[in-house]
């Protein structure tokens, strides 16, 4: 196994590596064991039944899982760290409480690329063409992360080229399962356009007192009028 992955390195023409260092990568792959709440999310999302070998399972949780609703919505992606071996989840913008999304005056719904085991799957992104009152917001059950970590809530937006109207800064605000708060701004007009970008909400401890329910909100609800922003969704991943 270990000189067909070399002889696949060297017809990729990619660096070569010695056989030492081989020899430890493909120890690692082999030693690797998903937690066992990863393993099972993952089975139940990409319907996986007991015949899928660890290293199939271990690709698709490390190459992050697209799961989708009763509707057939994509409504999350769920990976774990390699690095860390810690849970990690992007809330799609889909699964979030988005003000006036129904009114196609206010928002439009368009798709992008989203990388996942499989390759790139097209998910639902949120676009903002012009609202005044502006507030997403959404919860999360912290019982599915990993114990005992650090963890950052950030939404994940994107400024469109022609975007307007952000002179005024975006409101972020989470709220823990044991009544605890965080709040913060930011201001977008700042910030690069046409790129992804994490806006950090807050972060939090999954200790038992705060296993429960997590709220956060983004929101500008100033009396002037905001454009061309991208909702992606919202991230929780591990800081340690």
């Amino acid at each position: 196994m270990v000189e067909q992955r070399r002889r696949e390195r060297r017809e990729e023409g990619s660096a070569p590596v010695r056989p030492d260092q081989e020899a430890k990568q493909e120890e690692k792959r082999r030693e690797r064991r998903p937690p066992l709440l990863a393993a099972t999310l993952a089975r139940r999302a990409t319907n996986a039944d007991s015949s899928i070998g660890v290293e199939e399972l271990c690709n698709r949780i490390y190459g992050g899982v697209l799961m989708k609703d009763n509707e057939q919505d994509y409504k999350q992606k769920f990976w774990v760290d390699e690095d860390l071996e810690k849970n990690c989840f992007l809330l799609l913008a889909k699964r979030l409480s988005i003000i006036w999304i129904e009114d196609k005056k206010y928002w439009d719904w368009i798709n992008e690329a989203e990388k996942c085991y499989s390759g790139e799957v097209d998910i639902p992104v949120a676009k903002l063409l012009n609202v005044c009152w502006l507030k997403i917001s959404g919860t999360f059950k912290t019982i599915t992360l990993s114990p005992k970590t650090t963890y950052e809530v950030a939404f994940v937006v994107k400024r469109s080229v022609n975007s307007s109207g952000w002179n005024a800064p975006v409101n972020l605000n989470l709220t823990l399962p044991d009544k605890s708060t965080q709040g913060r701004i930011e201001n977008l007009s700042v910030k690069p356009k046409g790129e992804w970008m994490d806006i950090p909400v807050g972060t939090f401890m999954t200790t038992p007192e705060n296993v429960g329910e997590i709220s956060f909100s983004f929101s500008e609800t100033g009396d002037h009028w905001k454009s061309g922003l991208l909702i992606k969704g919202v991230v929780l991943r591990p800081k340690d």
